[in-house]
């Protein structure tokens, strides 16, 4: 039972009354008064001071939907799309640019549903630009995870001097853990050097980090992270696992295998009726940042982009590589365990045929 606070409690009584909306087919209008507005008056904004709507561009016929004020200057604009659509790369690139032409920092997109956060100081390409994505239609501690995320952009938070320190700082940090050849693995892989006289692979780094994330280390991970007492060192600095054990090894195999020894596949799962052709995936990692896709024709599209396969759009999701198998989730779990309860029911019925 959460316990209410205002403007906690104005949040949590407006997500608690979406699910009537979310079989609707809101206009952008509807989406606004309905599902948007609601949430930025309970971040504050609530007077003609605070907010302004329909903003034009300098040199341009467009218009914003939204700007929000703080501290007697505007410190962020919000995009709205109806709740029918999803929160494109483009979409989110032009709400960057208006950021830009007006000198302002902060570009929220949003369907009503799905918030997503951009600094358009930010350098590089589109996606080092973006912060932080929440959705408001999951489970109570999602749900409080996208509060602490949006509470940082209420009027009385942009209006400190720098509000967002841990949000940006936390971004990187994960983008810098997840990805092998960057410098805080290096960094890491010395350490362990220099302490123990151990190499490790940055896989092993990783597969620690996730540990301690609070996520469980997978058969992959952990074969990944064993070393042995005697590494390789040229094996080691090429971030080549050592041969794992036998007994993982079958482990392994027993998870992803058919009765026929070839891998169970997505498109076998697909065409068995365990995941839906046109299934939507997810994945909700910490601070309430999530990535959604959904599965067309053997194929993985998101943010209007077409993938061949789950860990290609894990990797464009996440900026590093991951194993597709354990980075989405399907209605609340993990792809690798519906495949293998899969894999469990192929082995089943081919005992049963033989007896």
């Amino acid at each position: 039972m959460w316990r209410m606070s205002d403007p906690l409690s104005d949040y949590l009584a407006h997500v608690q009354q979406l699910q009537p909306y979310l079989e609707l087919n809101l206009s952008e209008a509807d989406t606004r008064v309905y599902l948007i507005d609601p949430v930025l008056r309970a971040l504050g904004y609530v007077s003609v001071g605070d907010i302004r709507r329909e903003v034009p561009v300098p040199a341009t016929k467009e218009f914003l939907d939204y700007e929000l004020y703080a501290d007697g200057r505007a410190q962020a604009i919000v995009e709205a799309k109806a709740l029918r659509n999803q929160i494109t790369d483009q979409a989110a690139a032009q709400c960057v640019q208006y950021a830009a032409v007006l000198g302002v920092r902060w570009c929220i997109i949003t369907n009503g549903i799905t918030w997503s956060v951009y600094n358009a100081h930010a350098t590089g390409p589109l996606s080092d630009k973006k912060v932080a994505s929440v959705r408001l239609d999951g489970d109570e501690p999602s749900l409080l995870d996208a509060w602490e995320v949006l509470s940082l952009f209420a009027r009385e938070s942009l209006a400190q001097s720098n509000p967002l320190t841990r949000l940006l700082a936390e971004r990187v940090i994960i983008d810098e853990l997840a990805r092998p050849d960057s410098a805080a693995i290096t960094a890491l892989r010395k350490a362990v050097k220099d302490r123990f006289g151990e190499r490790v692979t940055a896989q092993a780094v990783i597969a620690v980090i996730d540990k301690m994330r609070g996520r469980q280390v997978k058969p992959e991970s952990a074969i990944q992270a064993s070393v042995s007492k005697t590494p390789d060192p040229a094996q080691a600095l090429s971030g080549e696992a050592s041969t794992p054990p036998a007994d993982a090894v079958e482990r392994q195999r027993h998870v992803v295998l058919k009765p026929d020894g070839s891998r169970v596949t997505l498109e076998d799962m697909l065409a068995a009726g365990v995941l839906p052709s046109d299934a939507a995936l997810e994945f909700r990692g910490r601070g309430g940042v999530s990535y959604v896709a959904r599965l067309r024709d053997n194929r993985v599209e998101m943010g209007g982009q077409m993938y061949e396969s789950i860990s290609d759009a894990a990797k464009a999701a996440s900026g590093a590589n991951r194993n597709g198998w354990y980075f989405w989730h399907y209605q609340g779990e993990e792809l690798s365990e519906i495949r293998r309860r899969f894999a469990d029911k192929l082995a089943a019925d081919a005992q049963r045929g033989t007896a």
